[in-house]
């Protein structure tokens, strides 16, 4: 193995991977969390995740445009059963 001093390996979690497939807003990206949402539901929070999207967009320069993404997505959640 090597060894290395400034290299640094993230891995983004269940939140990170959802509010950015709902930054970038296709109808992929919304199937793709609902598919992640569907598998780790226990493990999600959805007032945590709506906190960590909202303060994510609020660095971002078309904040309002992609603002309102999280807002269909837990639309979706409640059609679909998935959030009371």
């Amino acid at each position: 193995m090597k060894e290395y001093t400034r290299l640094y390996i993230g891995v983004l979690n269940e939140y990170d991977l959802i509010a950015s497939k709902l930054m970038r807003g296709t109808g992929v990206d919304f199937d793709d969390c609902l598919m992640l949402m569907k598998a780790r539901r226990d493990q999600i929070d959805i007032e945590r995740l709506r906190d960590h999207y909202r303060e994510l967009v609020s660095y971002d320069i078309a904040e309002e445009r992609i603002g309102i993404h999280i807002d269909r997505f837990i639309e979706l959640l409640r059609e679909e059963d998935l959030y009371g």
